[in-house]
């Protein structure tokens, strides 16, 4: 990030950013189990996509994310991804 954003800047911008990510998986997931016919599972009512598509899916929001932000951000918001990806 730039020199000139402050910890509370960068923190808040780091914020947005994963609310993005977090936004976008979201609108991933749900085409993803519309094409799929995913139903719920009769365990818990969950209704996930396969792990493999899962993880493209986080992903391809990852890389929305970096493109949204100026290029100056890009290693922060790599950085920052991988604990997105951890809590998703």
């Amino acid at each position: 990030m730039s020199a000139a954003l402050d910890p509370t800047q960068e923190e808040m911008f780091l914020g947005i950013a994963y609310a993005l990510f977090m936004n976008r998986l979201h609108v991933l997931r749900l085409t993803e189990i519309v094409r799929l016919g995913v139903r719920p599972s009769p365990d818990d009512g969950v209704m996930d996509v396969p792990d493999p598509l899962d993880a493209e899916l986080k992903q391809q929001a990852v890389d929305y994310v970096i493109k949204c932000f100026p290029q100056s951000f890009s290693r922060k918001l790599s950085s920052a991804a991988a604990s997105w990806l951890a809590l998703s």
